[in-house]
């Protein structure tokens, strides 16, 4: 279900008021009970946490291809795939997802509307002062998008032209930083700077390298290509409200049996290009870093990003 009619997707991305999302772009889905068996270490409500929810509030992407895309009620993605594993494992039994749109995130999170953003949401440190982190559940490196006859290959080369990205994304905000001359225009979603490279308003589109490679595999990708030359790397996590040690020390625990039970790689495989598009980095499995256990007596709480 990669390929998406691309009016579906513009679709999805119309902006939507933060307060207005859950009501408006949300689709209820029932997690059946995993079978998967818990490594070491899997928490359960008996070792002192409080019961896992029920019912998680997830905010995914409905229009980035691979990863998390919404088609009529179907939901699918590696963003999709992670967060029923995860709730599996907790023992939740139904999720409710909501669209997630990039520079809304944290305000999801913080106006308690969402319990996890599932959405390709790097764990930066700045993020980290507003939201605790469980992960990375992937690693992915950030490029540029063009079309297929363009004869720019990196960055620099775009001094004095216009680049699109989406809002509150790391990778607008590095290409922003790292590199002058260039002129930044921001949109909603990736899926809208994609609409205005092929319109020829926009000379690239900056992203992650697994989100722009998505489009790649659409019916109408022949005419785009990526850089191939990768100018920064971004660490996936899956976000949660600040105070919730819990939930954070459940969902990386969650992770790590996705990873050892290598159902992650299956996942990988099944929903991203390949390794030979995207690199093999983003083919590895991560390494989940810890989120203290609420019963363990500590000042110091989640994991924060690199």
């Amino acid at each position: 279900m990669r390929a998406m009619p691309r009016g579906r997707r513009v679709a999805a991305a119309l902006a939507v008021p933060a307060l207005l999302l859950v009501s408006a772009c949300s689709q209820a889905v029932d997690v059946p009970p995993s079978t998967s068996t818990p490594t070491p270490g899997t928490t359960t409500s008996s070792d002192g946490l409080p019961p896992a929810p029920d019912r998680l509030r997830v905010a995914i992407s409905f229009d980035q291809p691979g990863l998390g895309v919404k088609d009529g009620d179907e939901h699918s993605g590696l963003d999709v795939d992670v967060s029923r594993y995860v709730a599996q494992q907790m023992g939740t039994e139904r999720i409710t997802f909501v669209q997630a749109i990039p520079d809304q995130r944290e305000t999801l999170l913080a106006t308690g509307q969402v319990d996890m953003v599932v959405s390709s949401y790097s764990m930066t440190p700045q993020r980290a002062e507003q939201v605790r982190f469980a992960g990375p559940y992937l690693v992915t490196d950030q490029e540029l998008l063009l079309p297929r006859r363009s004869s720019i290959r990196s960055p620099q080369e775009l001094r004095g032209f216009t680049v699109c990205g989406a809002a509150g994304s790391s990778a607008t905000q590095r290409l922003v930083r790292d590199y002058t001359g260039l002129h930044i225009v921001e949109e909603k979603s990736v899926d809208a700077c994609v609409d205005r490279l092929r319109e020829g308003e926009v000379k690239a589109v900056t992203s992650d390298t697994t989100i722009l490679a998505g489009y790649l595999e659409e019916e109408d990708g022949s005419d785009l290509r990526l850089s191939g030359r990768p100018f920064g790397r971004e660490s996936y996590g899956i976000g949660l409200a600040k105070d919730d040690r819990a939930l954070c020390y459940r969902v990386s625990e969650g992770l790590r049996t996705m990873i050892s039970s290598g159902e992650w790689r299956r996942a990988v495989a099944r929903n991203l290009p390949s390794a030979k598009v995207i690199g093999r980095q983003t083919y590895r499995p991560p390494q989940v870093r810890s989120c203290t256990s609420p019963t363990t007596p500590t000042s110091s709480g989640s994991s924060t990003s690199s």
